[in-house]
């Protein structure tokens, strides 16, 4: 999702309505729960290269260089 989809979807809703994340990954979830919410702590940008581990694990690297590009990093915690 780019900057301009993320505030064209939060400007039609209510601003004092909290915002939380979730992921329904089932590689994250433990038994018994089928999503895990996130609270967001930050946003920032930063100039970093989207890639794959290779185990498909989504992964940032974090440097400048020919694929890299800036990226907004949206910081959450399930600790709320």
């Amino acid at each position: 999702m780019k900057v301009r989809q993320l505030q064209e979807t939060l400007a039609k809703i209510d601003p004092e309505i909290a915002v939380v994340c979730y992921n329904k990954d089932k590689r994250l979830l433990t038994t018994g729960r089928g999503t895990i919410l996130f609270d967001i702590l930050a946003v920032t940008i930063t100039e970093a290269q989207r890639c794959r581990l290779d185990d498909g694990t989504p992964y940032l690297v974090y440097e400048k260089g020919p694929a890299s590009a800036p990226t907004a990093i949206v910081e959450v915690t399930s600790d709320f």
